[in-house]
């Protein structure tokens, strides 16, 4: 089969596309055939050596897959079913003709959603999906979300409007409307700043105490400045990285969430696809051998929703 693997950390030069065996699934786990898989962050950060795995090189990429099963497990999927999952963190290999998940790691793909646009969904979507939880978001919670029109972001403001909270997100000017297409409430120019640390320097007081979550999907001093934006009991969400405890403040929760596949979560997921309620947002759909331009551009950080490879 056709594999994106590296065999040395670096840069988005190291990745190779080459020939190797097909993998075999294990006890619990199916085997997909691989239509498209999603690209985020994690994977040129894998691919630069920030998150590593103790198996030896090459190593395989990504984490998201959408495709057809191609061999099952009892009660699992049935061969011939479109899925899409995630694979468990650190060991990727999504970029590739076959890949091997946990049965419970996939579910029945959106019937709404092309392969490409299914693949976007899995790691980002499960993220949000996790943080929100791990803040205890709810209906008439102020919540705040940096970087909404990113891939995480993105689906982050709309499951916090499906809750009932009162949604805010940071987001360059260009992607504003974009955010209030997807029914936030207040969308802020992450350069103006407006007092919610949407950019380094941008943190003035107009926002302090004002928010019940607030999710760092940047983290850095976006994490730093988002302290003193929620009020005494509430909760910051990070994901990028730990929390700073140099930056602590009494009275606020702070945790880190690292997302873990969840087949039953991908399901509500997909129902809430499937009934209009959520929108997937594909900036580019590129075929796998471009998967180290595709790395390039998420790199940049200024993706729209998610960048995908197709297969």
């Amino acid at each position: 089969m056709r594999a994106v693997v590296f065999s040395r950390y670096g840069d988005e030069s190291v990745l190779e596309l080459v020939r190797r065996p097909a993998p075999v699934p294990a006890d619990g786990e199916v085997l997909v055939e691989v239509r498209a898989a999603g690209v985020n962050p994690v994977d040129w950060k894998h691919r630069e050596g920030a998150v590593r795995s103790d198996r030896p090189f090459p190593l395989g990429m990504g984490w998201d897959v959408a495709g057809v099963v191609r061999a099952t497990v009892p009660g699992g999927p049935a061969v011939g079913e479109d899925v899409y999952g995630m694979l468990p963190l650190p060991y990727g290999g999504a970029y590739q003709e076959l890949a091997v998940l946990p049965a419970a790691a996939v579910a029945p793909m959106p019937a709404r959603l092309t392969y490409a646009r299914a693949a976007a969904v899995p790691l980002a979507a499960l993220t949000a999906w996790q943080a929100l939880e791990a803040a205890g978001a709810r209906s008439g919670t102020r919540v705040l979300v940096h970087a909404g029109a990113g891939g995480v972001g993105h689906f982050a403001v709309q499951f916090a409007r499906h809750l009932g909270a009162r949604v805010s997100a940071t987001a360059s000017a260009r992607n504003l409307d974009f955010l209030r297409r997807l029914g936030v409430d207040e969308p802020i120019d992450r350069a103006a700043g407006g007092g919610t640390a949407g950019s380094a320097g941008a943190a003035g007081s107009a926002y302090d105490g004002a928010f019940d979550v607030v999710l760092d999907t940047v983290g850095g001093p976006v994490q730093h400045a988002s302290w003193r934006l929620l009020r005494p009991g509430g909760t910051l969400v990070t994901l990028p990285e730990p929390v700073d405890e140099a930056h602590r403040l009494p009275g606020v929760t702070a945790r880190r969430v690292i997302v873990t596949p969840d087949g039953e979560a991908l399901r509500r997921i997909g129902a809430l696809v499937d009934a209009g309620a959520v929108h997937v947002e594909v900036q580019s759909a590129l075929p796998l051998e471009q998967a180290a331009e595709a790395h390039r551009v998420s790199r940049e950080g200024r993706v729209r929703g998610k960048l995908v490879l197709t297969l």
